[in-house]
Order: structure tokens, then C-alpha cells, then sequence
């Protein structure tokens, strides 16, 4: 993920009081411990963040052995997130001793959640009608992330309408599929479509399809 931007420099008042330690260099040093590369290993390339309360942007580039921020959402990302600043201040905090917990693992994949699941589902090959029916996708979806202790959970509809899949937070309408998933379950699933999006192959589609049959067998059930 690739330099900062000076966005940050707002909030060191905040995330940092009583320290010299520059926001760019806190986000650095948080993003080059080999548990955190390794946890967004394979979940995406580059995305862009918008912090909310000050409009201000930035790039987040994985580049295999390191995570380098850059400064603006650049064009070639893979998505935008948005996020609030208590995100960015949470996001320091669940990573500053280099370990993730599995709850802080749900609190970070639970910020990228929805947009990830958006950018997926704009793939041609999960798009197009005919290919959606091959692979048993229903067309009405509830999605629910669990939290460790399985007793919060953030929620999104999948609508597949007019060609296109909308995700909608919340549930809404009657499902034909209710998936249940983990985080680690969920970063499981973007790493095997998100690894199928970069090498766009048919057989590679393919050898998706089969893993997904399987997979959503552990995370979800049908309502007929």
C-alpha cells in the first residue's frame, strides 16, 4: 500500500496526543509488520480510501513483500472505501502490536465488507445471467458477517436485476440463500474470486465455480 497523503497530519492531534510520531509514518510502520502484509496478502492489489469527515484520499498499494501508501485515490485501484476517522484510529489500534485477533479481524474486514462485495459482483463472469445460473447463484441473497462470538453481525442484500447485482445494506425481501460467514471465511471467498478477477481465464472461472459449490456449503443455507 503506497505512501500517505497529508490528510493525516489533521489527526495526529487525535490518534497521536502528546507524540511527535507523524500520522504517514504511524500508518507506515503499522502496514510493514509481516502480519499485517501477510493478512491482506491475495485480498486485493491497490484500493483507494476516502476519509469521510475530510474528503481527503489516498492510495493503498500491496505490493507482495510490503504495503505502500500513496498520496490521492489513484485510477487504477481495485475499489474505494470509505471510512470515518474513529475507522482509521481503530484500524491503528488492532494493528499496532503487528498481531490480529480474530475480533479485530472482524472489525477490519467488516469496514471493507460491502465495497469489496460490490467490485466483485461488476466481474463479467458473476454478472452475465447465463453464467449466474450455471454457478447456482440465486438471485436474492442475505449475507450476514458474524462476529467472533457470533453475537453481532453487519448485514447486506445481494439483488440480482436487469442484468446487474445491486448490494443494498440491511435485509430486504425473501431470500433464496442466507450465507453466515466468519471473516476468515469471508477474506477465504476474496481471495479466491479476487485471484480469478486477476488471471480472467475460463478455466480459471471454472476451476471458481467448483471451489464455490463447495465453499458456501459451510456458510450458507437455501430457503425454498
Amino acid at each position: 500500500m503506497k505512501q500517505l497523503f497529508f490528510t493525516l497530519t489533521l489527526l495526529v492531534n487525535v490518534l497521536f496526543p502528546q507524540s511527535n510520531v507523524s500520522s504517514l509514518d504511524a500508518w507506515r510502520n503499522i502496514f510493514q509488520t509481516e502480519e499485517i502484509v501477510h493478512y491482506f496478502n491475495g485480498v486485493f492489489n491497490k484500493i483507494g480510501v476516502q476519509v469521510e469527515e475530510t474528503g481527503e484520499s489516498f492510495t493503498v498499494d500491496h505490493i507482495g513483500d510490503k504495503i505502500v501508501l500513496r498520496r490521492e485515490i489513484e485510477p487504477d485501484v481495485d475499489f474505494i472505501v470509505p471510512v470515518k476517522i474513529q475507522n482509521i484510529k481503530n484500524m491503528i489500534a488492532h494493528a499496532e502490536d503487528g498481531e490480529i485477533s480474530s475480533n479485530e479481524s472482524w472489525k477490519i474486514v467488516n469496514v471493507l465488507f460491502t465495497p469489496m462485495t460490490r467490485v466483485t459482483l461488476t466481474t463479467p463472469v458473476l454478472a452475465v445471467n447465463w453464467r449466474r445460473k450455471l454457478a447456482g447463484v440465486e438471485d436474492l441473497i442475505h449475507v450476514y458477517l458474524l462476529s467472533p462470538n457470533q453475537e453481532n453481525a453487519s448485514k447486506h442484500t445481494l439483488v440480482y436485476v436487469k442484468g446487474q447485482w445491486l448490494v443494498i445494506n440491511g435485509l430486504h425481501g425473501e431470500p433464496k440463500r442466507t450465507y453466515r460467514m466468519t471473516a476468515d471465511q469471508a477474506l477465504d471467498y476474496q481471495r479466491k474470486v479476487f485471484a480469478a478477477m486477476e488471471i480472467d481465464s475460463y478455466w480459471n472461472w471454472f476451476k471458481f465455480a467448483k471451489w464455490y459449490k463447495n465453499w458456501r456449503k459451510t456458510c450458507s443455507v437455501t430457503h425454498t
